[in-house]
């Protein structure tokens, strides 16, 4: 959808038309949750400030003056919520569980083709479990976002050459990983 169009469904709900928010979520709902369970690495979490993040846009809407996109204001709610709830669990003693069987893996019967596309995410999503929440941020913002490096500059607060050096090292840690874990398998069908 266009920006354009975008901010005419924040105006509608800056105009107290509550109903309009539900295209809002519609819109951004799936890379609001990949955004926060990168970095959290947990669904439960991830679902959690993926709706809180939602309740503080709507919240703050009125405070939207459209400087920067939409998708960069939500994000950057999302990416500062994920991190308030990383030091939370820190906090409270949580560890990081990460479970094989919450990752997205899910496989339908459409044949070769789709079971080959499912196992290729599955092992890119455990390869990106072994790096750290800012790579996956960056990785997530750029790569499935697509977002422009000004923006996740402006999401994440990090210098725009910054992000830039830390996603060249990101994508080399995850080739890093990938190719580490395809030698085991490799290895494990020998």
């Amino acid at each position: 959808m266009e920006e354009k169009s975008i901010l005419n469904i924040i105006q509608k709900v800056k105009q107290g038309e509550t109903q309009a928010f539900n295209e809002i979520i519609l819109l951004y709902e799936k890379q609001v949750f990949n955004l926060a369970f990168r970095i959290i690495k947990n669904r439960e979490d991830a679902e959690e400030v993926a709706q809180d993040s939602f309740v503080k846009a709507y919240r703050r809407m009125k405070s939207f003056k459209g400087n920067s996109k939409f998708s960069t204001w939500l994000y950057r709610i999302t990416y500062n919520n994920s991190l308030n709830k990383i030091s939370a669990n820190k906090r409270l003693g949580f560890s990081e569980e990460l479970d094989d069987d919450k990752l997205d893996s899910s496989i339908n019967n459409h044949g070769m083709k789709d079971l080959l596309d499912a196992e290729r995410k599955d092992f890119i999503q455990k390869a990106l479990t072994k790096m750290s929440p800012q790579e996956n941020t960056l990785l997530t913002l750029y790569y499935q976002n697509e977002c422009e490096l000004k923006e996740i500059e402006e999401i994440t607060g990090i210098n725009r050459n910054t992000v830039k050096v830390q996603l060249h090292r990101a994508r080399k840690r995850l080739e890093g990983h990938l190719q580490q874990m395809l030698k085991y398998e490799i290895e494990s069908i020998r």
